[in-house]
């Protein structure tokens, strides 16, 4: 998987390389193979039922970054109540769901969610082998919080780090720069005293503030953590400003199908399933588990109806999908078994 994770670094931080890709994923043949593989995806995970699950615990958040639309988001924000986390993993185990990953995530700050560990554990203890992860910028953390990541049985954190010097951090996330970078370092100090197996890893989003820091960004992390990844990043279907500076997503051409439909259920903080993690608004909002079942919901004729949508590749009334990156990624998650 890191080789997996260098290979798209190279590839999201080089145009010459995006526009070969291009060239290549035009071509009739490569196509035919991602379909056969869509075909195949498709199968076996309704057959199996191993859908990843993103629960967003909180939607509650401590930055202000540049590129999310959490500030102008209208809808309900709060912590997810037990009775709602407790329901959705009641119907997990009702379906038969056999997830591989749980995401604690959605459009917040995990570590606003003050009970986030209390659930780690609950869901760890009834799905032993599936991993539990989640994405924080880290700000939050404090030595009790630290001890509780190691204690949760968390099995992954993805540190969201989005500037490689102090200045562009602090413009593109609205938050304190030293105090993450001591939370960051005390996490990984005590993941080699306590030689655990968390896999810590860390992003950073490649806009206008932090370019050209891209190359020392990863040099000088990837020594210290199990990746370094960083990402291209769009605007939320037109939602937000374009902050993405000579990084920027190539929409003219031919999109390809997003797995994400077909293998992530997300469940937002009102228990409410919706099209996918970057539907901050929960515009595209399918059912809620308090009511239905958690695959009646994503099998029902709306969400089937925007899964031909994305097999036509018509995507020009979707626009969340019109201008998301996944699309236009050429296909490329489709040769991924385990995409988180």
């Amino acid at each position: 998987m890191n080789i997996l994770r260098k290979i798209k670094n190279i590839e999201e931080m080089t145009p010459l390389i995006n526009r070969i890709f291009d060239v290549v994923a035009r071509n009739r043949f490569y196509r035919m193979v991602i379909y056969s593989k869509i075909n195949q995806c498709t199968e076996d995970i309704k057959e199996t039922k191993r859908y990843n699950i993103i629960i967003e615990t909180t939607n509650l958040c401590n930055a202000r970054c540049v590129m999310c639309p959490h500030v102008i988001m209208r809808r309900k924000k709060g912590v997810m109540s037990d009775k709602i986390f407790n329901r959705i993993v009641e119907r997990l185990q009702e379906e038969g769901i056999d997830p591989p990953v749980f995401i604690l995530n959605g459009f917040g700050e995990p570590l606003t969610d003050s009970q986030v560990f209390e659930r780690i554990r609950c869901l760890k203890k009834i799905y032993p082998k599936t991993v539990a992860k989640f994405y924080s910028n880290f700000n939050l953390a404090n030595d009790e919080i630290i001890n509780k990541v190691f204690e949760s049985g968390l099995d992954e954190i993805n540190i969201s780090f989005n500037g490689f010097s102090k200045e562009s951090y602090e413009e593109i996330m609205g938050i304190g720069y030293n105090k993450t970078r001591r939370n960051l370092e005390k996490l990984i100090s005590e993941k080699k005293r306590r030689e655990s197996k968390l896999l810590i890893r860390i992003s950073m989003a490649l806009v206008m503030a932090n370019e050209g820091e891209e190359k020392r960004f990863i040099e000088e992390w990837e020594s210290k953590v199990d990746s370094v990844s960083v990402n291209k990043v769009h605007t939320y279907g037109n939602a937000i400003n374009d902050a993405s500076g000579k990084h920027k997503i190539n929409y003219n051409k031919i999109p390809y199908p997003c797995k994400y439909i077909w293998n992530t259920i997300v469940f937002g903080m009102s228990g409410d399933i919706s099209l996918c993690c970057l539907d901050y608004e929960g515009k595209y909002n399918f059912g809620n588990i308090k009511k239905m079942k958690i695959l009646d919901i994503y099998y029902s004729d709306k969400f089937e109806e925007i899964r031909k949508m994305h097999l036509k590749n018509d995507l020009s009334k979707l626009p969340i999908c019109r201008y998301c990156y996944t699309p236009f990624k050429n296909g490329a998650e489709w040769f991924i078994s385990n995409l988180y």
